[in-house]
């Protein structure tokens, strides 16, 4: 999987479709056309985030890069598939409640994106590519062997060498530099070019392994639906492990070892975010709000312990969110 001279004699003379940079979580979702994902900050701090996008043809590349947990979860574009490949990673992730070393890329179905909590920080390329037409690929260069991974398999987790050859290449689709491209030749010729190196990425895997969620993260998962399910009173934790049937320490044990977090932190965070989400909503919609009565929607009463959390979660106090200044508002 070596990036070889011919590589760079191809890349070399071909342009991408042009770079596009978003630097908040919220814009994301503006430049991921025919995506529903969310993405939650679940590390306190003021986040540093970008995310960029080339897109050619059937396939899409992302660069995504920032220096905070997020929670990621939601749906690609029906028929997809999402390749995941981390350049850097700080800390480990967590998917289907398996601890995910950043060594570790990922093959997953873009219908059903399992949750993954990321790493404290990343630089990681994903590409999102037509799963029929990447098997199809596969099998036209004598991959028999990987056509059934491609059609059936939801998650896949692979180990490889690292090649920082590969990297380069996918960093360099997302460039900011990159000039528009030229004709559609030349995106026919790229596309070709990235699905032969994603099936290289996958012939040259030392170890594929299917993911599916551990018994720790469907008990978890229940565990969460109760608690954000009364957004007003949630239940404690204590009421919730009674409910399911299990002692308080076992329900925080199955969190510590499917999420990496403590229940009540997880929860906390999670309902900052909605909180965070529905005013940057109503900013972007110019909509009057009070930030009382959005906090009380999601639990928190005590407005100014609410307003101290959220501060130590996002770095700005939630009115700051609401009327950003001028100078801020690219964060």
């Amino acid at each position: 999987m070596a990036f070889d001279e011919a590589d760079r004699r191809f890349w070399s003379g071909r342009q991408t479709a042009g770079g596009t940079t978003v630097h908040s979580l919220d814009d994301a979702m503006d430049v991921m056309s025919g995506w529903r994902l969310e993405l939650l900050q679940m590390s306190p701090g003021k986040i540093r985030y970008s995310l960029s996008v080339a897109q050619f043809g059937s396939i899409q590349v992302f660069r995504e890069r920032t220096d905070k947990a997020l929670l990621k979860r939601g749906l690609s574009w029906p028929g997809s598939l999402v390749f995941s490949l981390p350049i850097d990673a700080q800390g480990t992730g967590w998917l289907s409640g398996h601890e995910v070393k950043p060594e570790v890329s990922l093959l997953v179905d873009g219908r059903m994106l399992p949750e993954i909590l990321t790493p404290q920080s990343f630089d990681l390329i994903y590409v999102a590519v037509d799963r029929q037409h990447l098997a199809a690929f596969a099998a036209e260069r004598g991959h028999a062997g990987l056509v059934r991974h491609i059609l059936d398999s939801p998650s896949l987790a692979l180990w490889h060498d690292r090649d920082a050859g590969l990297d380069r290449l996918f960093a360099g689709l997302c460039d900011d530099e990159a000039s528009p491209g030229g004709g559609q030749g030349d995106h026919a010729g790229l596309e070709r070019f990235v699905l032969e190196k994603l099936l290289s990425a996958l012939t040259l895997a030392r170890r594929i392994e299917a993911v599916t969620d551990t018994g720790n993260k469907r008990l978890t998962d229940r565990a969460r639906l109760m608690l954000m399910k009364n957004r007003t009173e949630p239940p404690t934790i204590s009421e919730v492990a009674s409910h399911l049937g299990v002692s308080r320490r076992y329900l925080q044990t199955c969190f510590n070892r499917s999420v990496g977090l403590p229940a009540k932190e997880f929860v906390r965070a999670e309902r900052l975010n909605r909180v965070r989400s529905a005013l940057c909503q109503a900013r972007r919609e110019n909509r009057v709000v009070s930030i009382g009565d959005v906090a009380a929607l999601w639990g928190f009463w005590h407005l100014s312990r609410f307003a101290g959390d959220y501060r130590d979660m996002f770095g700005e106090l939630p009115s700051e969110t609401l009327h950003p200044r001028a100078s801020s508002q690219n964060g």
